[in-house]
């Protein structure tokens, strides 16, 4: 265990190891929270519903 030495911004070892764990902890509740998202508005891959047209669907348009 390394000595209890202050730095010159008066923080211990200690606070360095506490400060990075909850800032892994917080980018870890950052990426669940945007992997939750993205899976709730992802689209089903299944076949466009009656009433939408297909991309590859061409439109005529009578002049």
């Amino acid at each position: 265990m390394p000595k209890m030495v202050s730095t010159k911004y008066g923080w211990q070892w200690r606070d360095y190891v506490q400060a990075d764990a909850e800032c892994d902890r917080y980018w870890q509740a950052q990426k669940a929270e945007k992997r939750s998202l993205n899976e709730a508005t992802k689209k089903s891959p299944r076949a466009a519903t009656q009433g939408e047209k297909k991309t590859s669907e061409k439109i005529y348009i009578p002049f």
